[in-house]
């Protein structure tokens, strides 16, 4: 018995650490994937509704704690987003709307351009299965950027080449 659980132990931890090193599912110049979402006040729209500009994808939820240091880390850099015409948006996982502006409210964050809630679009479509998640999106609709738990420098970078 202890050695099942030993095996089964050792094959979970494999998945996870193969997971982990995949989930930065886009490279550099793939064609960003629509999605639809749902706005705080239920509207539905598609990331396609932004094609032209450029987009910061951050995804993740409400609850998850280093999606809350994220979100702090990318409030101090709205005025680099705004220099740099980057339309900031955040997509959240599965969270209620009623959730999401207790969110904001509660960490005392500015809210970004566009609040968006996702009921599985983004996550399938971005094959999302390790949160935050920051995506950098050109006018083209192309991806520059894509990180796996939000490396603000990588991003910095990005904005700033």
């Amino acid at each position: 018995m202890k050695i099942r659980f030993v095996l089964l132990l050792l094959a979970l931890l494999a998945l996870l650490f193969s997971a982990t090193s995949a989930v930065s599912a886009l490279n550099p110049g793939d064609t960003a994937p629509d999605f639809a979402a749902r706005t705080l006040d239920g509207k539905r729209v598609h990331l396609r509704d932004f094609e032209g500009r450029k987009l910061l994808l951050e995804i993740g939820t409400s609850w998850c704690p280093s999606c809350k240091q994220l979100a702090h880390q990318l409030d101090g850099l709205r005025v680099l987003l705004r220099e740099k015409d980057v339309v900031y948006l955040a997509v959240f996982l599965g969270d209620s709307a009623e959730s999401v502006a207790a969110y904001f409210s509660n960490e005392k964050l500015e809210k970004p351009d566009q609040i968006l809630i996702d009921a599985d679009s983004a996550r399938k479509a971005y094959g999302v299965y390790v949160i935050p998640r920051l995506i950098l999106i050109d006018t083209d609709f192309r991806v520059l950027f894509d990180e796996v738990n939000g490396h603000i420098t990588a991003l910095k970078s990005q904005l700033n080449p």
